[in-house]
């Protein structure tokens, strides 16, 4: 495997990529017997006192939390916005997802791809059809959009789709913006002494309104 890797660059990427994640996960481990319950407040007294650093770090918080599923994303965005406000957090949560759905559907795509189309498991050959590039946009774009649909179930399930690199990371820019910018906003609410939900509840819906209604007229067409 390791002399394959060196061989296909882009294998060797996804490998380090993934050595480096399963690393973060384990570390993060040592601190939590349970992954799922890591909370904003501990990444808060993590990052506050990393200076210019802080941002990176939650960056790849975010990603580890996309990539390896125990984590949650949610409590690092809140955090993300505490510490550096609504557009500041959303804009950190942005990066960090987008990368952690792209490395997840890449990793599924170069490692599950062929496996799928070979495979004579009826659910996998369900996957294996080829679908619209349309259709399956809007699929992808819809489950950003719903906080308990899993982020990476979906980012790895797609990647055995024919849905394309471009279109998958199109759709899922689109898609995370508006809870991105929840959680943030939330998260800055928090630290100036409450959150103004009716702020949060409008510009979050009419971030989400206005793609869902052109991906909608799209489908129809």
């Amino acid at each position: 495997m390791p002399l394959r890797a060196i061989r296909h660059p882009r294998r060797l990427v996804l490998l380090v990529t993934a050595v480096a994640l399963g690393g973060g996960a384990t570390w993060l481990a040592g601190g939590f017997s349970d992954l799922s319950a890591l909370d904003a407040d501990w990444i808060y007294r993590l990052v506050s006192n990393l200076g210019i650093f802080g941002p990176l770090v939650l960056i790849g918080l975010m990603i580890l939390a996309i990539v390896v599923s125990p984590i949650p994303s949610g409590p690092i965005a809140v955090a993300a916005g505490t510490l550096y406000g609504a557009a500041g957090g959303a804009l950190i949560s942005i990066i960090g997802a987008e990368i952690g759905a792209l490395l997840a559907f890449g990793m599924a795509r170069h490692f599950g791809y062929d496996a799928v189309r070979r495979s004579q498991n009826p659910v996998m050959k369900f996957i294996a059809v080829p679908r619209s590039q349309g259709a399956l946009m809007l699929i992808v774009f819809a489950s950003r959009l719903v906080p308990f649909i899993s982020f990476d179930a979906i980012s790895y399930a797609t990647g055995v789709t024919n849905l394309s690199f471009g279109r998958f990371a199109l759709a899922t820019a689109l898609g995370i913006v508006p809870i991105c910018w929840t959680l943030a906003a939330m998260g800055a609410g928090m630290s100036s002494g409450g959150v103004n939900w009716l702020v949060v509840v409008i510009a979050g819906g009419a971030i989400t309104l206005v793609p869902m209604i052109v991906g909608a007229l799209r489908a129809w067409r």
